[in-house]
């Protein structure tokens, strides 16, 4: 599993983009298109190694901890480098002690000049996009899309199960209105998916199949007719297209 946005703009933030080694806390980047040689490139730097024969990777934390703000600290490359070739002189808890530290002297001396609300702003934003990716089955978008432009059309249950969650989500989110175009890609992503959804559970079983699959039932105790069922099935792909473009939309609009 990857570090989530969330994560990734908690410890960016807190650390106000500098490196959290003592005595260095050099200005950091998130990207080298931003900045050819200004700032070195940050390196979000595992406290307990992601494996575990890595530095300090003798623990009992799982990989999604592992890849968690709690066990990462922002680093330059040369102390990543230095903490990672010396575990024995940069042990977890030093390393710790480090971050904290680093975070304390943000708050103290940079608090007049850190947007913490705009750090508030960048995690109710991260937290959707982390909601999209997870809840609309993003990453699988291929393969569940294939199933649901069948005839009749098939929806994985873990993701119409999960598409409830994610449009109460985004409908009680207080957008902050800064990114307005994200807002409105990721409220149409959710609008379209939950509008699939509602149209393929119409006529369609409510149950698993042995793939893990919801689909529709031919012999179920009502009439519907040829007519009807292929105006289903057309409304059920034409909405899935709607999805596929907004889920494009929403991509283009992250990066």
């Amino acid at each position: 599993m990857a570090i989530s946005q969330r994560d990734i703009k908690l410890l960016w933030g807190r650390a106000a983009s500098r490196c959290a080694f003592p005595d260095c806390r050099l200005q950091l980047t998130q990207d080298s298109e931003v900045t050819e040689s200004s700032f070195p490139i940050g390196e979000q730097a595992h406290i307990v190694a992601k494996e575990q024969n890595g530095p300090r990777g003798n623990s009992p934390l799982t990989l999604d901890e592992r890849d968690s703000y709690a066990n990462l600290i922002l680093l330059c490359p040369t102390h990543h480098t230095i903490i990672d070739r010396s575990p024995e002189d940069f042990p977890i808890e030093k390393l710790h002690s480090i971050k904290t530290d680093h975070e304390l002297w943000v708050q103290q001396t940079l608090s007049q000049t850190w947007d913490l609300k705009q750090q508030a702003r960048d995690l109710i934003y991260t937290s959707l996009i982390d909601s999209a990716v997870k809840y609309c089955h993003l990453s699988e978008w291929k393969q569940w899309t294939r199933g649901a432009l069948d005839s009749p059309p098939r929806l994985p249950y873990s993701l119409y199960s999960d598409l409830f969650p994610f449009r109460e989500k985004v409908w009680s989110t207080d957008f902050p209105g800064t990114l307005t175009e994200l807002e409105k890609a990721v409220k149409t992503l959710s609008i379209v998916l939950h509008k699939a959804a509602k149209v393929f559970e119409k006529y369609c079983q409510l149950k698993k199949d042995i793939n893990g699959n919801l689909y529709y039932e031919g012999d179920r105790p009502y009439n519907i007719s040829a007519e009807n069922f292929d105006g289903w099935v057309e409304e059920c792909h034409q909405l899935i297209i709607a999805a596929t473009k907004a889920a494009n939309w929403f991509r283009e609009v992250v990066r």
